[in-house]
């Protein structure tokens, strides 16, 4: 989130990508540093063995490059 939050201030495109566990937290600090248009992407929660955090990184790549693009 912090790397995020830096990203953003020099003004480069930035997701953030977190466990449905950690929404309301990334929100939170969204909201508290101006930035409630920096965009959140959610995977579930725990990512698991290193196959399925594999899985749900795949099947948010296409959330993730639209987010940056647009």
């Amino acid at each position: 989130m912090l790397d995020a939050i830096r990203f953003e201030e020099r003004g480069k495109p930035t997701v953030v990508v977190a466990t449905s566990s950690f929404v309301r937290l990334a929100t939170s600090i969204k909201t508290s540093m101006n930035l409630e248009d920096l965009p959140l992407v959610v995977v579930t929660h725990p990512l698991g063995a290193e196959l399925a955090a594999g899985q749900q990184a795949r099947d948010v790549a296409a959330d993730i490059a639209k987010a940056i693009s647009g």
